[in-house]
């Protein structure tokens, strides 16, 4: 693949991951596992970190310039995607979109369930040796998701967007772990998104300052667990993966703005919803499965 096909495949994984980031309970980290990008993603960080803490070495322009040249259409790639999926999904308090319409927010929610769901495979098969360790670290990665999804908060001071930012951020970057389902979570999804669709530059700024001290802080630390503990990260990552099912359940309660909805239980969905509506859904959750064999060879696509 030559150079200008290679920024092209970068920039549709960043398509892809800002798609995927702007839906609740949904990782851009999953999809850079699935694509094969997770590693040189964190490495590539972990290379502009280093970078700036050294003083902008002259031995590791190279180096920088290099991870700027794939972080750089990647951005744009996720920006793009997030601004305009937000746009459709998201919509306006006038006109709400398809996540926040109980029409057709069970579909969404059951495409992505049906792609983390058969991608939760992606992060297992490093683990070469299951231990008792390893499916530990899956059931605690799994207990996790759970309990912040249980735990909302609410506040909107200039300090509470720049804690939002740091965990935003490094959730983002942590397959199973939804960033934006972490701000709707601390009840600033839908504020967040106004600010990205109004281009309100300060409090913009406050949320973008956490996300910079996650990434001096967050991605050194996971780079080397990935060097250094590959197996026992991937098991926490396939913890974290399949906890975040638990947020994707396509039937709920409701899809209004503003909060984390409760799921239905299986009877309930009988009454809720018609004959038609399930099936649609149950057909969405499918084409998700399938839809990762197309990530897979888009995959293949960057690697050669």
């Amino acid at each position: 693949m030559n150079d200008d096909n290679k920024l092209k495949g970068v920039f549709g994984c960043g398509l892809l991951m800002g798609l995927a980031d702007a839906v609740p309970g949904v990782s851009g980290g999953t999809i850079a596992l699935i694509l094969g990008i997770y590693d040189k993603l964190l490495n590539f960080l972990a290379v502009c970190v280093s970078f700036f803490k050294a003083g902008f070495p002259k031995e590791s322009r190279t180096d920088f310039f290099t991870a700027l040249n794939f972080l750089i259409p990647l951005a744009l790639g996720m920006f793009l995607s997030y601004y305009l999926v937000t746009k459709v999904l998201v919509g306006s308090d006038s006109s709400p979109g398809l996540l926040m319409d109980k029409e057709t927010g069970p579909y969404i929610y059951s495409f992505f369930f049906g792609l983390v769901f058969i991608s939760i495979r992606e992060p297992w098969k490093f683990v070469t040796n299951p231990s008792n360790n390893n499916y530990f670290l899956v059931l605690s990665g799994a207990i996790l998701v759970f309990i912040y999804t249980r735990y909302p908060i609410e506040s909107t001071s200039n300090i509470f967007l720049v804690i939002s930012g740091i965990l935003a951020l490094t959730a983002m970057l942590l397959p199973g772990v939804s960033g934006a389902l972490v701000l709707l979570t601390l009840g600033l999804y839908d504020e967040i998104v106004g600010y990205v669709h109004n281009m309100e530059v300060v409090p913009l700024m406050y949320f973008f300052l956490g996300g910079f001290i996650s990434l001096f802080t967050f991605v050194p630390f996971m780079n080397r667990m990935l060097n250094n503990h590959r197996e026992l990260t991937m098991s926490i990552l396939t913890g974290l993966m399949i906890g975040s099912l638990i947020t994707l359940w396509p039937w709920k309660e409701s899809y209004d703005k503003g909060s984390l909805p409760e799921n239905l239980p299986l009877g309930q969905i009988l009454d809720d919803f018609d004959f038609l509506s399930i099936f649609i859904t149950v057909l969405a959750f499918l084409i998700g499965i399938f839809s990762s064999y197309g990530l897979k060879y888009f995959e293949r696509r960057l690697r050669n």
